[in-house]
């Protein structure tokens, strides 16, 4: 089990945290549960309706959309954020590869740091901005791809 002060120092070292005073983390740290996945375990479903935040500590999951997949999140990536801002089903299964040890936050909990902190707020805006970028460079890619093959 993680100290408070361990948790802080997970935190700084997540996307959605990384420009977080260490005060503020430590406010957040005691709101969080630890939890450990096995290898090939669902954490989130697609679909389902988001209630947790996930920050991965240690390991790695496999996101995947459609049966699909499409990405690989390590130590430092957080995940469950979109669905608990918009309620919208999750838009991705996330699967353990191998034992992943995550820092979970409920969805309330979240909710009230986003209204009391701006500066969290900004961090996920931030992280939701950045994967929109990687979205749309993917998507330029492929259709980079798309229109030399059909020449």
């Amino acid at each position: 089990m993680l100290t408070r002060v361990e948790r802080v120092l997970a935190l700084k070292n997540v996307e959605l945290f990384h420009d977080i005073p260490g005060e503020v983390l430590a406010d957040i740290a005691v709101l969080l549960e630890e939890e450990t996945f096995e290898d090939g375990q669902y954490i989130v479903n697609e679909g389902d309706i988001g209630k947790e935040l996930y920050m991965i500590i240690k390991g790695e999951v496999n996101v995947v959309v459609g049966g699909n997949k499409v990405a690989v999140m390590k130590a430092g990536a957080g995940f469950g954020e979109m669905a608990l801002i918009d309620s919208q089903p999750r838009s991705a299964d996330i699967i353990a590869n191998g034992t992943v040890l995550a820092l979970k936050m409920e969805s309330e909990d979240f909710l009230e740091i986003l209204k009391q902190r701006d500066e969290v707020a900004l961090g996920i805006i931030r992280v939701l901005n950045q994967r929109i970028r990687d979205l749309n460079q993917k998507i330029a890619e492929l259709n980079q791809k798309v229109a030399e093959k059909s020449k």
